[in-house]
């Protein structure tokens, strides 16, 4: 399963050519109908901007796409504002950049330029993590291994789901399939294998980095 990106924190940016305002506003959404919404709210609060054109991609395979010039010359706008998204691999994020129109008219060019600079500058300013598919698993070990066990874990910075501290101490993981196996022998090793590893299920996990 290929990874792609998501949005952890959206973010905004600004940018400026010959007095033209280029803002843009990045949010995490699941679903069409939140990335409309979105667009709406940016609309409704730059009402007095000359355009508010956008791009947003859901699903994670990108499969749902939508982007609009909203007045601007075709392709000058909400297709540069696309291709930021597309080149980033982010999916479930939507993205809107209003222009302030500064008097002077910039071409086709420098305006798709501006647009996708603008939708670029936001991208960097927010969060960004990586959904990985791999597997989780459960790691079962006595009391006297619990602590060396949580030490590891936290030293090699694995994902933690969940840890219960019963009859015995369990750590709920995640990883990646490449590092699965050498965690899975670490483990073994450090606890002279006095310990129990359970696959649960594979699924896509979020790696902050």
């Amino acid at each position: 399963m290929e990874e792609y990106r998501i949005l952890l924190e959206g973010a905004e940016a600004e940018t400026e050519l010959k007095k033209s305002r280029f803002i843009a506003h990045v949010m995490a959404v699941e679903t069409e109908e939140e990335a409309v919404s979105f667009v709406n709210s940016v609309k409704k609060e730059f009402y007095d901007a000359r355009h508010n054109p956008y791009a947003y991609v859901i699903g994670k395979d990108g499969d749902k796409v939508k982007y609009s010039d909203d007045g601007e010359p075709a392709q000058t706008a909400g297709l540069p504002i696309y291709n930021v998204l597309k080149e980033t691999k982010i999916r479930n994020a939507a993205i809107v950049v209003t222009r302030y129109f500064g008097g002077t008219l910039l071409g086709a060019g420098p305006l798709a330029r501006m647009y996708g600079e603008a939708a670029a500058l936001a991208i960097k300013n927010s969060r960004i993590g990586i959904m990985k598919y791999g597997i989780e698993f459960v790691v079962e070990t006595d009391y006297s291994n619990g602590e060396k066990v949580r030490s590891y874990i936290n030293k090699n910075d694995i994902l933690t789901v969940n840890t219960d501290y019963s009859e015995s101490v369990s750590f709920t993981l995640r990883s990646d399939f490449d590092d699965y196996k050498r965690i899975e022998e670490d483990i073994v090793s450090l606890t002279a294998s006095r310990v129990k590893i359970t696959k649960k299920n594979e699924a896509y996990f979020v790696d902050k980095g």
